[in-house]
């Protein structure tokens, strides 16, 4: 499904996360945790994942590192370099130059983060001239991206740059530009300059010393992620132990680019192009600080149903009828498992909002309407986790069809299908992750469908961050939908607040 996206990956697909940070010497102490958390997966020391008591896979972990998505005609493909803890590095990009960063010498042993920091510090220093972006191939639509690729890679020098990315851990993207937080979750999505969206992970370092990630989402979800994020965030608050490290210095190597004239042009015509389709999107954050999951839960209502129920009614609230919502949930309890939908529309949550509206029910009536709706929202994200949601399922006959509806004698795409109630439901309005990364402050991806949005929220302890995209001749109702969502979480935590002090006097 991701591989055979043809638009802009950043404009579509990739998602984002924004750390806080004030630390210095990123650059090096991020490598060092890159390359510690990639060996503990050769070596598979890392820890098991569960969820609830219950195992999950972790086939996502050996696509982390060292993998990039390669754009194809028709259909892209991904890459994973063959393991070996030999010969690791890294890949700095700064002011469009490639750099490659070892991480570890030709025997695996690491190299201490003070080294590739101090390598690092030293080759940056001299790198005054600002490069062509090549890297902008990977912001534009994935048929022209891989025309663009497949010319480069004809000449050897090229190839071997494009390798030299490709079987890197990870990208690791200077940003000295952003003044601001906002600027900087505005630029790690849009911007194009050193960045490659292809790669699995990227790293974005601000000269404000805060930690964003780039993630194309063909191969990872966000619970895998997660982990790697709080591998490094956490990671950096620790004392960095530098046992069995080599006493040697890391020497960077800085890779070239071999360009006709036509092709520097045609790169330079698309980064201008890329600059202003990012002038179509307005990203909105903010964080509701009032109350979070501690309270809600104190109210007797799951946390992430009290948020889609505020989420339904600002939505009513703002376009006065009810569209469909798209919650992912991991299915991460099987082999190989990514993710179900669970739709977070539903009839107990429009009963709830037209009660809400109506201004006819009482105060008691609303918040047993908000338990139902709960209930129900909490019984479906169990149902998808147990991998009984239908959603993907029905995505499978589908593509049953297009492989082999020939051979099946199936030959025009069944009407369940065509049908417009399922076309109306397959329409992401609004598009939702309620993901939560550690040391997070902002995420952001953007609107799946034109007409819509995209929200990614964390619901923390004693607050919940809202990060909304939209694009622009939709920037009004996004700024009026963000204010009723603030609305509806007062309203709605009013409505049970008074209910609970009621029981509890009682």
């Amino acid at each position: 499904m991701y591989l055979k996206n043809r638009e802009s990956l950043p404009l579509t697909s990739n998602f984002n996360i924004l750390l806080e940070s004030n630390l210095t010497n990123l650059a090096g102490k991020i490598s060092f945790l890159v390359r510690e958390l990639y060996h503990a997966i050769i070596d598979e020391t890392l820890e098991p994942r569960f969820f609830k008591g219950k195992p999950l896979d972790m086939g996502q972990y050996t696509k982390l590192f060292c993998s990039v998505r390669i754009p194809q005609p028709e259909k892209d493909t991904f890459y994973v370099a063959k393991k070996d803890k030999r010969e690791n590095y890294v890949v700095i990009l700064f002011r469009n130059n490639v750099y490659k960063v070892p991480v570890t010498n030709e025997d695996g042993i690491p190299y201490s983060s003070e080294a590739i920091s101090t390598a690092i510090e030293n080759s940056l220093q001299t790198a005054n001239e600002e490069s062509i972006n090549v890297g902008i191939f990977t912001a534009i639509e994935r048929n022209e991206a891989a025309e663009i690729y497949n010319e480069l890679k004809q000449a050897k020098i090229n190839a071997d740059t494009l390798k030299t990315i490709a079987e890197s851990l990870v990208v690791i993207s200077i940003d000295d530009v952003s003044e601001t937080s906002q600027e900087a979750l505005e630029n790690l999505m849009l911007h194009p300059a050193n960045k490659y969206f292809d790669k699995t992970i990227q790293i974005v370092i601000t000269k404000n010393g805060e930690i964003g990630f780039n993630i194309e989402h063909s191969a990872v979800d966000g619970m895998t992620v997660s982990n790697v994020v709080g591998h490094i965030y956490n990671g950096l608050q620790k004392e960095f132990i530098h046992t069995n490290c080599s006493s040697e210095q890391p020497r960077i190597l800085k890779k070239e680019w071999e360009l006709s004239n036509e092709m520097k042009e045609r790169l330079e015509q698309l980064q201008q192009k890329y600059l202003e389709q990012s002038k179509e999107f307005s990203l909105l954050k903010t964080t509701f600080t009032k109350f979070g999951a501690e309270k809600i839960k104190n109210l007797k209502i799951s946390p992430d149903a009290f948020f889609h129920m505020a989420l339904q009614l600002a939505k009513y609230r703002t376009y006065g009828e009810f569209k469909s919502v798209y919650e992912p949930v991991s299915v991460a309890y099987f082999r190989e498992g990514r993710t179900e939908n669970a739709r977070a529309t539903s009839m107990e949550k429009r009963i709830l909002v037209e009660a809400i509206e109506s201004g006819k029910e009482s105060n008691e009536t609303l918040y047993s309407l908000m338990q139902a709706a709960s209930d129900a929202h909490s019984a479906r994200i169990r149902y998808c986790q147990k991998g009984l949601g239908v959603e993907r399922h029905l995505f499978g006959l589908e593509q049953m069809y297009y492989r082999f509806g020939d051979q099946l004698g199936i030959n025009e795409l069944p009407q369940l299908f065509r049908d417009e109630g399922y076309r109306k439901l397959q329409h992401d309005f609004i598009s939702t992750s309620g993901m939560v990364y550690p040391g997070a402050k902002s995420r952001m991806f953007a609107p799946v469908v034109k007409d819509g949005h995209g929200l990614a929220y964390f619901i923390l302890d004693h607050s919940i961050s809202l990060n909304l995209s939209s694009f622009i001749d939709k920037e009004f109702k996004g700024k009026q939908l963000m204010n009723h969502m603030i609305a509806a979480l007062e309203e709605l935590c009013m409505i049970a607040e008074n209910e609970v002090f009621i029981e509890d006097i009682s």
